[in-house]
């Protein structure tokens, strides 16, 4: 039987539902058929663990693809491209995944994945977070990720929550009342510096400028996004930083650094 005639037969065990099957066949063939058809073999690997929830296992089967000799451009492109792949599936199937009351609490602990935590907190915010609110609260003196710290304040304000909470972020301890804050982006400070920016005649850089300006926010949260120099000095500082992304070899003021300081400090959450 050649590698087409199996990849037809998986495809009519899938078409007929019949994904245990389909699975069954093709990884009990997989290496002859990446010796036929190297890239259709890829995809039609990652298509089943995806389909079959299999997340732990397609890293595995990265690390087993990584590893072998190259094969073809396309090839190393798409193994280039698997792991963002595979985490983005797994994200996704999370996020749909209807969860009782107590398979939600048995997450909101600090040692779920950082990034899970983020799509399960922005799944509450359509929901009652009454059972989940003391879980929450307690995430924010744990060591899981600030941005992750940071939307589930956010949470707890646009819930009104109405009780003391304490908040550890970027070696600062807070202790506040959520329905007493605003959201990051609701505030006068903000409100000025966005309008300081819309001055600016270089469009592009006005943008790059208003997108660092909302990090800058969800960075200092739960304080407000300004510098001790005021709000003009904070918007002159974030169009000097933005002109700085655009051109690495421009220098950079004073205030620029200090900005570039702060979101340096809190590192990318990856996915």
């Amino acid at each position: 039987m050649t590698a087409k005639d199996t990849f037809a037969l998986i495809s009519a065990s899938l078409s007929q539902g019949d994904l245990p099957g389909a699975c069954s066949r093709f990884f009990a063939n997989r290496e002859a058929l990446y010796q036929e058809n190297p890239l259709l073999t890829l995809k039609t690997n990652f298509e089943l663990r995806f389909i079959s929830e299999e997340f732990e296992e397609a890293y595995e089967d990265n690390e087993f693809f990584q590893a072998l000799p190259y094969v073809s451009q396309e090839v190393e492109e798409y193994l280039r491209d698997l792991p963002r792949l595979i985490r983005a599936n797994e994200l996704s199937s999370f996020q749909r995944k209807p969860r009782s009351e107590e398979a939600t609490l048995k997450l909101l602990v600090p040692t779920t994945k950082n990034e899970e935590l983020l799509f399960l907190v922005s799944s509450l915010g359509k929901e009652d977070i009454a059972p989940y609110e003391e879980a929450l609260i307690g995430l924010l003196t744990s060591e899981i990720h600030d941005d992750v710290k940071t939307f589930i304040l956010m949470l707890l304000v646009s819930k009104n929550v109405h009780k003391e909470v304490t908040l550890l972020k970027r070696g600062e301890t807070f202790v506040l009342n959520p329905s007493k804050i605003g959201l990051p982006f609701q505030n006068a400070s903000y409100d000025a510096i966005k309008k300081s920016l819309q001055k600016e005649i270089d469009v592009g850089v006005a943008e790059i400028a208003g997108k660092l300006l909302d990090q800058i926010a969800l960075c200092l949260y739960p304080h407000k996004p300004v510098l001790e120099q005021g709000e003009e000095a904070t918007a002159m500082a974030l169009l000097d930083l933005a002109r700085h992304y655009l051109n690495p070899k421009s220098s950079l003021g004073k205030n620029a650094q200090v900005l570039e300081g702060i979101l340096a400090s809190v590192p990318p959450l990856g996915i």
